[in-house]
C-alpha cells in the first residue's frame, strides 16, 4: 500500500515539475510573441522558435497548449488502460481521457481553420481594403501579390497545413500506439456487460 502512495506522490511531484517548466516556457513564448520581451542569442532553441513563429504567427500560442494537453491526456489514457486490467474502476478514466484526446485533436484542427480564415481576411483587408482602381493598376498583379504576402497570407496558409497535418498525425498516433489497448478495453467492457445480464 505504501509503495503505491510513494509512487503516486513521486509521480505527482514529477508532473508538477514538468507542468511548471512547460507553463514557464509558454509564458516566455507568449511574452516574446507579444513583444514584451525579446530572446537574443543564437541557440538552436531560439532559432527554431523564431522560424516556427515566423511561419505560424500568433497561432503558435494556441497550437502549443493544445499539443501539450493532447500529450498529457495520451499519457493518462495509456496509464488508465494499463491499470484497467487489474482495476475495472478505471472505466470512467479511460472514457474521460479518450474523449479528452478527441477534444484536443478537434481543437488542433479548429485552430488551423480559424487562423486561416482570420489570416486570409486580415491579409485581404490590409492589401486591398482601401485600394482604388488606379492604385491597383499602378501596383500591378505582382505588387498586389507582394502586399498579400507581406500582410500574412502565407501565415494563414501555414496554419491550415499545420492544423490539418498535425490533427491527422495526432489521430494516427492515438490509433497506432493505443489502438490495440482500446480495442481490448472495448471487448472486455462488452464481455462484462454481457455477464451482468
Amino acid at each position: 500500500m505504501r509503495r503505491t502512495g510513494i509512487a503516486r506522490s513521486g509521480g505527482i511531484i514529477l508532473l508538477v515539475a514538468f507542468l511548471t517548466i512547460v507553463l514557464s516556457a509558454f509564458l516566455l513564448l507568449t511574452l516574446n510573441q507579444t513583444g514584451i520581451i525579446a530572446f537574443t542569442g543564437g541557440g538552436w532553441l531560439i532559432n527554431s522558435y523564431s522560424i516556427i513563429a515566423g511561419y505560424l504567427g500568433y497561432s503558435v500560442l494556441f497550437f502549443v497548449p493544445v499539443l501539450f494537453g493532447y500529450f498529457l491526456f495520451f499519457a493518462f489514457l495509456k496509464t488508465s488502460l494499463s491499470r484497467f486490467q487489474s482495476d475495472p474502476g478505471e472505466l470512467d478514466n479511460v472514457r474521460f481521457y479518450s474523449g479528452g484526446m478527441e477534444m484536443f485533436i478537434t481543437l488542433f484542427f479548429g485552430i488551423g481553420v480559424l487562423f486561416t480564415a482570420w489570416g486570409l481576411q486580415n491579409a485581404l483587408v490590409s492589401t486591398i481594403g482601401g485600394l482604388s482602381k488606379t492604385e491597383a493598376g499602378r501596383l500591378g498583379a505582382w505588387g498586389i501579390l507582394q502586399r498579400l504576402v507581406d500582410n500574412g497570407i502565407l501565415i494563414a496558409l501555414w496554419t491550415t497545413i499545420v492544423g490539418g497535418v498535425g490533427g491527422y498525425l495526432m489521430r494516427f498516433a492515438k490509433h497506432f500506439f493505443l489502438g490495440r489497448d482500446l480495442i481490448r478495453f472495448s471487448s472486455r467492457r462488452i464481455e462484462n456487460e454481457k455477464m451482468r445480464f
